[in-house]
C-alpha cells in the first residue's frame, strides 16, 4: 500500500511539472491576404455538339494574343476593354467591358506563348486596353499593369496580326 502511494504520488508530481504549448498560425492572415477580384464567369455552359467556331485569323478585325508564363507561379490574367474607342460612353456608363481572364499553369505556354480566345469569339486589342497578372497560390505576386500602347508590353506583330504578352519571373 505504501508502494502504491510512493509511485501514484510520484507520478502525480511529475504529471504536473510537463508543460504543454500548441501554436496554430495560420498561412494567410487577414492583413496579408491577398485582394480578392471578383469577376463574373466568362465561360459559356457546355453546349452538346456544337459547331467549332471560325479561327480568329480568319477574321480582318480580330488579333491573335499568345500569353507566355515564364514564372513558377500559377498565374491569372485579366483582360479589361475598352467599350468602342471611337464612340464616347453615355454619363453612368463604364467605358470598359466585363473583364475576361485566363489561367496558366507554371510554365505553360512559356516558349511561343498560349493562344487566347475570348468566349464570344473576335478578341480585338485597342490602345488603352488593360492587361494585369497576378499568381493564384497566394505569393501576392503582381505583374502588371500592361496598356496596350502604353507599356513596353504586350507587343504587336503586325506582320501576323498577333499580340504576345510574356510574363517574367
Amino acid at each position: 500500500m505504501v508502494l502504491a502511494a510512493v509511485v501514484g504520488g510520484s507520478a502525480a508530481f511529475l504529471l504536473t511539472q510537463l508543460y504543454f504549448s500548441i501554436w496554430i498560425e495560420p498561412s494567410i492572415t487577414a492583413a496579408k491576404a491577398p485582394p480578392v477580384l471578383e469577376v463574373k464567369p466568362t465561360v459559356p455552359p457546355a453546349i452538346a455538339t456544337q459547331p467549332s467556331p471560325p479561327s480568329p485569323a480568319a477574321d480582318p478585325g480580330t488579333d491573335v494574343l499568345r500569353i507566355s508564363n515564364q514564372t513558377r507561379y500559377p498565374v491569372r490574367v485579366v483582360l479589361r476593354s475598352h467599350r468602342n474607342p471611337n464612340h464616347p460612353n453615355s454619363p453612368g456608363t463604364s467605358a470598359f467591358q466585363e473583364p475576361v481572364h485566363w489561367d496558366f499553369a507554371p510554365q505553360e505556354g512559356n516558349q511561343t506563348g498560349l493562344q487566347v480566345t475570348l468566349p464570344e469569339g473576335g478578341l480585338h486589342l485597342s490602345e488603352g486596353d488593360v492587361l494585369m497578372a497576378f499568381a493564384l497560390d497566394g505569393s501576392q505576386r503582381y505583374w502588371g499593369p500592361y496598356v496596350v500602347g502604353d507599356t513596353d508590353q504586350p507587343i504587336q506583330q503586325k506582320a501576323v496580326s498577333q499580340w504576345h504578352l510574356v510574363i517574367r519571373p
